[in-house]
């Protein structure tokens, strides 16, 4: 063995030894450190509880304007296939109100037929269940 090939040697021997020395102390108080877990997520302060009145009513307009048979939405046990799966909660209230106020393409107009509060309630309903 050269002496060039020699000392490439025992720098390497040297390194390994000095992080075998370094390595197994930090790994030891790493060891002894408390293990952390995430903190469940707090809902926003701002967050309105849900209205369990408006559900309910906007269940009942939803089953008994026969939304259930273009529509499904597994809370009302439905499973329509005309229209859009409402499933997913992805429709704002806004949105809902609109496209039952006015229609489009195959979904008809219920803002005649329909109080602004009625709309809003299945509204309020398709919008929170569907999140489920």
């Amino acid at each position: 063995m050269t002496a060039k090939t020699w000392t490439g040697t025992a720098k390497a021997g040297l390194a390994t030894v000095a992080l075998i020395a370094v390595g197994a102390p930090v790994s030891q108080l790493l060891a002894q450190q408390p293990a952390t877990t995430a903190a469940p997520a707090a809902a926003p302060a701002d967050a309105a509880p849900v209205d369990q009145a408006r559900i309910a009513k906007g269940r009942e307009l939803f089953a008994g304007w026969s939304c259930t048979s273009c529509h499904s939405l597994a809370d009302a046990g439905s499973s329509g296939d005309v229209g859009p799966h409402l499933d997913g909660g992805t429709l704002t209230e806004a949105f809902i109100v609109s496209r039952v106020t006015n229609g489009q393409g195959a979904m008809p107009s219920f803002g005649g037929q329909l109080t602004k509060e009625e709309i809003a309630d299945v509204a309020y309903y398709i919008a929170h269940v569907s999140k489920k």
